[in-house]
């Protein structure tokens, strides 16, 4: 008899299931040609059983980008590890997360492509930066009144700032400028604040495909190679077995 954490943990794996297959087609069909059939087909489930975890295709694309910013957050967090000094940790962190919302080509991709409407940014948790805020402001190395406040206000100058160069009515130089300022909002002198936006950032993370993505991926180049030149493979067929004669 199956114990209630088997049960619980079989549940996860099916729905993981239907977000890796959610990834993987999005990535190979624009979201007017998927259906929730196609999902269940490559995530091998019943189609009923898509509506015990999601209610419509919208819900199993946000789960994904779920997925995406937490693995997003893990990479910030092995970023800040190391940083000690809380204007530093400001800085890094949001010229990170405006690099990432600017250049990380799959989340960008993926959100074009899923149909998603509203708006979707990589951006830094409102509890880390309210933390960050109150650490430096506690000690002394931020002159804030109001640290909820300001917290917020960061939140809503890089979330604009984001969009901004999204749409391209700002130039990239806003990242680093926004930084500046923000550090000077935090009572940061000004030559301190620009050297800290010119220290060097890790570069954004290469897309990483789950194992049905690579497979669905593969299988589309082939289809596509084999339609390109039908008699490649029997051409290789014969050139091997001329070799084997030779040699």
């Amino acid at each position: 008899m199956a114990t209630d954490i088997q049960v619980v943990s079989k549940k996860q794996k099916t729905r993981q299931r239907l977000v890796d297959a959610a990834r993987a087609i999005v990535f190979s069909a624009q979201h007017e040609k998927i259906s929730i059939q196609d999902i269940t087909t490559a995530a091998d489930v019943g189609l009923g059983t898509f509506y015990n975890y999601f209610d419509t295709k919208q819900d199993v694309f946000e789960a994904v980008l779920d997925d995406m910013r937490d693995a997003f957050q893990a990479r910030l967090l092995e970023v800040r590890k190391p940083l000690k000094d809380p204007a530093t940790m400001i800085s890094v962190t949001l010229q990170y997360c405006f690099r990432e919302a600017q250049d990380n080509e799959e989340w960008r991709t993926f959100v074009t492509y899923s149909g998603l409407q509203g708006e979707y940014y990589l951006l830094q948790s409102e509890s880390q930066c309210l933390e960050d805020v109150r650490i430096g402001a506690q000690g002394g190395r931020f002159k804030v009144d109001d640290v909820h406040f300001c917290s917020t206000l960061i939140i809503g100058m890089v979330r604009h700032v984001t969009r901004e160069i999204a749409q391209g009515r700002l130039a990239r130089t806003a990242m680093s400028e926004t930084t500046r300022y923000i550090l000077r909002m935090l009572g940061i002198p000004d030559l301190v604040a620009k050297a800290l936006t010119q220290n060097p950032l890790p570069p954004v993370a290469a897309p990483k495909r789950n194992p049905l993505q690579s497979t669905l991926l593969n299988a589309e180049n082939t289809a596509s190679v084999s339609m390109a030149n039908p008699t490649s493979d029997l051409e290789n067929i014969r050139l091997l077995e001329t070799n084997r004669k030779s040699g």
